[in-house]
């Protein structure tokens, strides 16, 4: 059994011949302005074998030996596609023999779906300047709003930083206050009173200083 399989594998491997004959194949597919998924077909059919065997080939190991013919073969394609275009501007098809130059009839439907063409594409751009614009002015007025949003976030962000400031100061002056008032040494009978000056500082004043300021 295990001969058997060795054999069929190597029945059913690649030789030159059939790498030269795949190559071959798909070159002239690409020569032709065809596709090489419609080589591998062809391929297929010669070589007895799958296309996507066929192209599982190519792609890992024929490609690789055929860059430069590969290169020729694209420029051999852009030459027969000048040829064409020229070919068919002229009135005639470029694979026939007997290809003549256009008529005015010709010439004029031309020139018709020519302008028919630009049209299309000068209104296609005419409408993606206009949805450009629109764009520009949404942007716009949204970073306006962004602009404000931040100012006014801000604007927010140091009225709050001062009220907390303030804050902290009332709450010291509230401290001190309630441990001024219970001084062991303070009579009760006597009173006192305090005095705030312009930098939030709370100072007692004794008694008799109190009667000196109020004289």
């Amino acid at each position: 059994m295990t001969r058997q399989n060795v054999r069929t594998m190597r029945q059913d491997a690649w030789t030159a011949e059939d790498d030269q004959i795949l190559a071959e194949v798909v070159l002239k597919h690409i020569r032709d302005g065809s596709t090489q998924l419609a080589g591998f077909n062809e391929a297929s059919r010669r070589l007895g074998r799958t296309a996507a065997a066929c192209g599982f080939r190519w792609n890992a190991f024929v490609r690789k030996q055929y860059k430069p013919a590969i290169e020729v073969a694209k420029e051999e394609r852009k030459e027969r596609k000048s040829q064409k275009v020229q070919a068919q501007l002229e009135g005639g098809d470029y694979d026939h023999p007997t290809a003549t130059l256009m008529n005015w009839a010709q010439v004029l439907r031309f020139l018709r779906q020519e302008k028919n063409t630009a049209q299309m594409w000068a209104s296609r751009w005419r409408q993606a300047e206009r949805q450009c614009a629109e764009w520009k002015d949404k942007f716009e007025k949204l970073d306006k709003e962004y602009r404000k949003l931040k100012e006014d976030h801000d604007q927010l962000v140091r009225d709050h930083a001062q009220i907390v400031a303030d804050y902290r100061k009332l709450v010291e002056i509230v401290e001190r206050a309630r441990k001024a008032a219970f001084l062991p040494e303070t009579d009760p009978e006597a009173g006192f009173m305090y005095r705030i000056d312009e930098y939030g500082t709370l100072d007692r004043i004794q008694p008799g200083e109190a009667m000196s300021q109020a004289e």
